[in-house]
């Protein structure tokens, strides 16, 4: 069972996935569906939306991202584009510095929700603690259940090789 995240966060940072051209993977779908049912149900909260432009990406991800919240009617003014990340660990690095300089704040005093796909949850708050980020969570998107196996056995990688690196 999924926990339900918290009312009323400051920001979420939605991370990117694959952009085929200019339009985007069903991950990436799924993960701005969810973004957005969070910031219709609560008007408050901003939202980061972070990722470069990547092989096979005729825009970047947070292009991308920015341009389908728009078209659902989320307000510019609640938008943040962080375009230069290429991995999830730059995520969270460039976009707590952009929240920082947009508001004011450093990470350690914002309520921050990742949103992402469920599989992916751990290592997206694992790393924005790690920066020192003291209230942060996840914001679960639902994945494709049929490549879910894929999808858990690439997040273990991802994780095993982040705590080599020392991003865990």
């Amino acid at each position: 069972m999924t926990q339900k995240p918290s009312k009323n966060l400051d920001t979420l940072i939605v991370l990117g996935a694959q952009v085929n051209g200019t339009k985007l993977s069903n991950s990436l779908k799924l993960r701005l569906k969810r973004a957005k049912e969070y910031l219709n149900e609560n008007p408050e909260t901003i939202a980061v939306v972070s990722g470069g432009k990547g092989s096979g990406e005729e825009i970047s991800e947070a292009e991308a991202m920015y341009e389908y919240l728009v078209s659902q009617g989320i307000d510019t003014r609640r938008l943040i584009k962080e375009d230069r990340s290429t991995n999830t660990n730059e995520n969270l690095k460039y976009s707590l510095a952009l929240l920082e300089k947009e508001l004011n704040k450093k990470p350690e005093e914002l309520r921050i929700g990742i949103v992402t796909n469920g599989f992916h949850v751990f290592r997206g708050t694992s790393i924005g603690k790690k920066m020192g980020c003291r209230q942060i969570e996840g914001v679960p998107a639902k994945s494709n259940k049929f490549l879910q196996l894929n999808y858990l056995v690439r997040e273990c990688l991802g994780i095993w090789k982040d705590k080599l690196v020392g991003n865990l």
